[in-house]
């Protein structure tokens, strides 16, 4: 019985470790929709200052412009890390719920 104990235990945190995963990617997926946004509205501006023939106005564009496809490549790079721990929760998961033969009740707190 102490081994089925351990092992609704260990399914418990695995549980948590899940939940908190989905949380990172869920708020990272915001972050990386709004650097997407960002992004996509320097674009026109930046068209902009390419056909004006004011360098100070281009070269505040591009700066803009490649802040935004920093912010962007980071929050990608972030949002990839995250969803590959998710994963990984998700994986041990789901072989503890099978050594187990069912998913333990834990509460949303």
């Amino acid at each position: 019985m102490s081994d089925n104990s351990n092992l609704e235990n260990r399914t418990i945190e695995a549980i948590r470790h899940y939940r908190e995963a989905l949380a990172v990617v869920d708020r990272l997926e915001r972050k990386e929709r709004s650097a997407h946004r960002a992004l996509t509205r320097i674009l026109p501006e930046l068209g902009l200052a390419l056909r004006s023939e004011d360098p100070r106005s281009l070269k505040d564009s591009i700066e803009i412009g490649l802040a935004a496809v920093s912010r962007q490549d980071q929050a990608w790079a972030n949002l990839t890390e995250a969803a590959a721990r998710l994963e990984s929760a998700r994986l041990t998961l789901a072989a503890l719920e099978r050594q187990l033969g069912y998913i333990p009740r834990v509460s949303k707190a």
